[in-house]
């Protein structure tokens, strides 16, 4: 009965894990490729910068454009320079949107597989522990920009990297000036609300449950 219980809960949190890094690969998704997100602030970059709109337009869209698990050539921006760490950068950044791009199919196979076993072997515990696991980890995100955003991003920065290119020279690299904090934060909050959207998807199936 012990190891019954043990191996449960193992096939539940696995679930509740894949369906959190399922959301997290949607909300990057719309943060990074629904492009009016970005455009919208468009004006409001070019009267800071100084550059004009088609400009920073054109720049941001030859770096999203390369982002695209379905490019393989080298990143080169229309108009404007680059050095060697900051491409290097953008490099490590293009393999985990393309990690996450992926997970966006593999997260759903194994969730219809550990599902199945959960359902075959009579237990629908992970419709409880699901969204428990799901809306932890938005909620601790969430507080820590709401506290302190930019030390949150620094965090972030040296846990995912080995290395320094993510900290940009506007001289060397002037993409960094349409690239502002406010922007990475847009995009933190967005994958937040996805998350807990999807959060609120599973609480819904967990309360029709247990209404059955």
């Amino acid at each position: 009965m012990k190891k019954h219980l043990i191996f449960s809960g193992f096939i539940n949190f696995a679930i509740g894990i894949f369906f959190l890094v399922f959301f997290i690969s949607v909300g990057l998704c719309v943060a990074i490729y629904a492009r009016p997100l970005y455009y919208i602030h468009l004006e409001e970059l070019s009267a800071e910068t100084g550059a004009p709109v088609e400009m920073i337009k054109e720049n941001y869209d030859a770096l999203i454009d390369w982002c695209s698990p379905f490019e393989r050539g080298e990143l080169s921006f229309p108009s404007l320079p680059s050095s060697e760490s900051g491409i290097s950068h953008f490099e490590e950044v293009k393999v985990i949107f393309n990690l996450f791009f992926v997970m966006l199919f593999i997260c759903p196979v194994f969730l219809a597989g550990l599902i199945y076993l959960q359902h075959k072997r009579g237990s629908s515990s992970y419709l409880l522990a699901s969204p428990i696991i799901v809306c932890a980890l938005p909620l601790v995100v969430a507080a820590a920009c709401a506290i302190d955003f930019s030390k949150a991003f620094v965090i972030f920065h040296k846990i995912m990297f080995r290395n320094d290119d993510w900290i940009f020279s506007m001289y060397e690299d002037p993409i960094i000036l349409f690239l502002p904090e406010s922007f990475f934060m847009q995009c933190a909050l967005v994958i937040v609300a996805v998350v807990l959207l999807g959060c609120g998807v599973l609480w819904g199936f967990c309360f029709a449950n247990r209404k059955k």
